[in-house]
């Protein structure tokens, strides 16, 4: 009996390999592959071009691009180039071309390419110095990992500032802007090996002043009888910008009322209702709008925070009927005690296909942020009393595009076409480019020329009450171990529109 199974399991490990080799060594290929020496590259600014030899029309080029063994793209191209955008140096990448037919495709030519240079500068942030006669202009990033020099680049359009600053440089002032310039400046870290891929940042110099808003008519009867995360914010901004005006939505009456303000701070938090009562806004809201909307298409910026966030499809910047008919998740409870520690995923990975690190954005400079294989993390909320008042919206970049929520077209066109740029989502939700989450609005193809900053994060509360549930209003809540990440983060909001 031995014996007979010994001569099964052969015949059958005999038919399992006549069967791949029909399917996979036996049978032809449709298409010739292209010989890998007749495509060559070259870098051209942060940017790698590959060539070959032209196809036939009814031909095109498959191009995958992994990191080691991962695929962060896959493209297919007609014409016989294709451009690998915003290179970072020192990271080896594998090129796979693949001739396609629309049907068929040919087995696949290997090229390696790695860009040799400086690392790219991190953490630039600008902001807008007052002082006797005027403004200057800050810059500040990281200090470089290995530059020996950093190229220094600054213009407003019609003037540049151009400089060879040594490479442990971390700062620059730029001396007497002036009101209503807009300021680019562009960094670039050099060794001996090459120039890294170039970091950008942006500064609008004007008005400065800041306002946070509220239901309620007065600091005291907000602290006296609102929500404890709003009187927190309010407590925080006051201490940490003593200039902030309290404004109630009852005082805006006209464009007026608001031209001053270079932001407007709003955090709304409702508990024990249900979700139609963070759709509804109340008498004064509605009234404000019109003169809200007007400064925000006229390039005010605001801060929306919790349950504010659906203020950004009252406003128009975003469909307010596919915000409420997608899917989305708006917590309203009052909560209980969750000893959890919450981090929020600051880079996207959909599928493996590609990535985005948000980490490096300005809302988040001087935050700890820890790695994992596939994210980036950072912790909002410690154990304790939680709410969870999450106020996120998913598939609307889908909707928005046509396209798939793994493409990276997808998110190419939600940024660069729509202005949207996902910035925070769930640390489960980073396959997917879907989840508006903590996320920013440019003025993208809209008319609206103000940035909106939205963080729908449940995590990101301003104020954890204490473990019996009862509040905790204070300028520093002293329940979440993690606070001083959400102060910094909304200290980091402010500080950014403030540039825009």
């Amino acid at each position: 009996m031995k014996k007979i199974s010994i001569i099964l399991l052969a015949l059958i490990a005999f038919s399992f390999t006549a069967c791949q080799d029909k399917d996979i060594d036996v049978t032809p290929m449709v298409l010739q592959a292209i010989n890998a020496d007749e495509i060559s590259g070259s870098l051209q600014g942060d940017d790698y071009t590959w060539t070959w030899p032209q196809l036939p029309a009814e031909q095109s080029m498959q191009v995958n691009i992994y990191e080691g063994s991962t695929m962060v793209s896959s493209e297919t191209v007609t014409g016989n180039t294709y451009t690998h955008h915003h290179v970072q140096t020192n990271v080896p990448f594998v090129y796979v071309f693949k001739i396609s037919d629309g049907t068929n495709l040919s087995s696949g030519a290997v090229k390696h390419y790695m860009r040799e240079g400086a690392t790219q500068i991190s953490g630039l942030a600008m902001a807008q110095i007052e002082k006797s006669a005027g403004y200057d202009a800050s810059v500040t990033w990281n200090k470089a990992v290995d530059a020996s020099t950093i190229e220094f680049t600054a213009t407003n359009g019609t003037k540049t500032i151009q400089e060879s600053l040594p490479g442990t440089t971390t700062s620059y002032t730029i001396e007497d802007v002036v009101n209503g310039e807009n300021w680019t400046v562009t960094l670039r870290a050099v060794n001996e090996k090459g120039s890294s891929m170039a970091t950008t940042g942006n500064l609008k110099i004007g008005k400065t002043a800041v306002a946070f808003l509220s239901t309620y008519a007065t600091p005291e009867e907000l602290i006296a009888k609102g929500d404890d995360d709003e009187a927190s914010a309010w407590l925080w901004m006051h201490e940490t910008y003593p200039n902030a005006q309290f404004l109630p939505f009852a005082k805006i009456k006209s464009t007026e009322t608001i031209e001053p303000f270079r932001v407007l701070f709003w955090l709304r938090d409702l508990e024990g209702v249900g979700e139609d009562a963070v759709w509804n806004m109340p008498t004064d809201v509605a009234a404000a709008t019109p003169f809200i909307k007007k400064w925000y298409m006229d390039g005010g910026s605001m801060l929306l925070w919790s349950h504010a966030t659906v203020y950004a499809g009252v406003l128009g910047r975003l469909n307010i009927d596919d915000m409420k008919s997608n899917d989305h998740t708006i917590g309203t409870n009052e909560g209980g005690v969750n000893n959890d520690t919450w981090k929020m995923a600051v880079g996207l990975n959909p599928g493996g296909r590609f990535s985005k690190d948000a980490s490096t954005h300005p809302i988040f400079k001087g935050l700890a942020v820890e790695s994992n294989d596939r994210t980036k993390l950072i912790a909002f909320k410690g154990p304790g009393w939680t709410e969870d008042h999450n106020c996120l919206f998913f598939n609307l970049p889908s909707l928005l595009t046509g396209l798939g929520n793994q493409e990276e077209a997808c998110y190419t066109q939600l940024t660069q076409t729509y202005g949207i740029y996902p910035l925070g989502t769930w640390d489960s939700q980073i396959d997917w480019v879907s989840q508006l989450n903590v996320w920013e609005a440019q003025q993208g193809n809209t008319e609206f020329k103000g940035t909106l900053l939205c963080i729908g994060n449940g995590g990101c509360e301003f104020s954890m009450k204490n473990a019996d549930g009862t509040p905790d209003k204070s300028a520093h809540p002293k329940n979440n171990s993690y606070q001083d990440n959400v102060l910094r983060l909304a200290k980091n909001a402010i500080e950014y529109l403030k540039t825009r």
